[in-house]
């Protein structure tokens, strides 16, 4: 724990970390919030599972675009208007669909207004721990340390949720905006946000982040990946239906989530010698090795120990995949470099969700699983072939691009 103590150590970093926390607190709670809200107001789930999803697609594919606002106008200028945006957005849905829930379609719409307008907090922050902790060791500390603190928030967000919505679904809604406007004000008034203009994104071209050679490989891997994780969250509820004890499905779900977590801790704490490219490759192939197995363990048992290694491995994939994009992303790039990872998870595992749907149905547990590993390899066989580009970066995105004089310089970690 002494890598994630010192990371923590570092000046500014806790209250930012916490801002940002809070901030992203509101975006897990919102899609149970508004599945909740809605499905009350109208007495249907259809109506709700529609307007969650013009909400989270709108979310989704909008990210880079949220990015590319990030850097290239600055923190400050660009997180708090999108915060205002995104609370006015919910708290227009509560009014619309209070006062006609027939309406369907102005839901729908201002659902996808709150999606597009949720601020790029875990995308800015990755930005920001390379102004805080530099490049090298410490920076894939303090992307571990992230990554696991915001799987413990999106598993903390539904159950507020819930618990919020039992006593009244509207307040809901209205707390999740409120989080939104609290974490994102805290958050940009740092002083490293406030450090972080947009000056060398104004010299990128159309592209953005994407005109760095390896960013299109290692979003395609990605997001390979992300269908696999779609796949085995379906699949691991029909694999424990159909062996009889439907109950074990969240078991398996949950399982894997430790993993990640303990996984991810781990690899986090390490230093290593070999760079993020060759260490993504290593990894993506013992993930291909790891996750086989899946699709012909004997019983629930031994696939539950299956799904703890797959998620150990992938948690450190996902860590490595932040560094690489912050590596390869072109100086004035680095937000909407990572809001690109993010939308190729987050896009990639909903289309895995609804193709594990399809194949359980169509041709049983184990060729879904079995897909899903044939999916990791796929992820690995992009990286393989574009292995040249991803140990290649164009420019180094970091502070020294972004940072001007009006905050505090970048700072080396202390040693552990």
């Amino acid at each position: 724990m002494r890598s994630y103590l010192a990371v923590l150590r570092v000046r500014h970093a806790r209250p930012l970390l916490v801002a940002a926390l809070v901030g992203r607190l509101s975006f897990a709670m919102g899609t149970v919030a508004l599945v909740l809200f809605v499905q009350h107001a109208t007495g249907s789930f259809a109506v709700a599972g529609v307007v969650s999803a013009a909400a989270f697609l709108a979310n989704g594919l909008l990210a880079p675009v949220r990015g590319r606002l990030v850097d290239r106008y600055g923190l400050r200028r660009t997180l708090p208007s999108l915060a205002v945006g995104y609370a006015a957005a919910l708290v227009g849905l509560v009014v619309a669909v209070s006062a006609d829930p027939a309406n369907t379609l102005a839901a729908a719409g201002l659902a996808a207004a709150a999606g597009a307008a949720a601020p790029p907090l875990a995308a800015s922050m990755r930005a920001l721990w390379m102004a805080l902790v530099g490049q090298g060791a410490a920076l894939q500390t303090a992307y571990a340390l992230d990554a696991v603190l915001e799987e413990a928030i999106f598993t903390l967000g539904p159950l507020l949720a819930g618990l919020v919505a039992a006593i009244n679904p509207t307040a809901g809604l209205l707390v999740a905006a409120g989080l939104g406007l609290a974490g994102t004000a805290a958050f940009a008034a740092s002083p490293t946000a406030g450090a972080w203009s947009g000056r060398a994104a104004r010299q990128v071209g159309w592209a953005g982040a994407m005109t760095g050679p390896g960013m299109p490989v290692l979003v395609a891997s990605v997001a390979a990946v992300a269908v696999a994780i779609g796949v085995w969250e379906l699949g691991l509820v029909a694999a424990a239906r159909s062996g009889g004890t439907p109950a074990m499905g969240g078991v398996l779900v949950a399982l894997m989530a430790l993993g990640s977590a303990v996984g991810g801790l781990w690899y986090g704490a390490h230093r290593w010698r070999r760079p993020a490219s060759q260490r993504f490759l290593i990894l993506l192939g013992l993930a291909v090795l790891v996750c086989a197995p899946m699709a012909i363990t004997p019983s629930l048992l031994a696939l539950a120990v299956v799904v703890i290694a797959v998620g150990a491995v992938i948690a450190p994939v996902t860590s490595t995949a932040n560094v690489l994009a912050a590596e390869l992303a072109p100086a004035g790039t680095l937000t909407e470099a990572a809001t690109w990872v993010s939308t190729a998870t987050n896009v990639m595992v909903a289309a895995g969700v609804a193709l594990a749907g399809v194949l359980a149905d169509r041709v049983g547990v184990s060729w879904t699983l079995a897909a899903a590993a044939a999916w990791v390899a796929v992820g690995l066989l992009v990286a393989v072939a574009g292995r040249g580009r991803l140990a290649h970066p164009v420019a180094v995105a970091g502070p020294a691009h972004a940072l001007t004089g009006d905050g505090d310089p970048p700072q080396q970690c202390p040693p552990p």
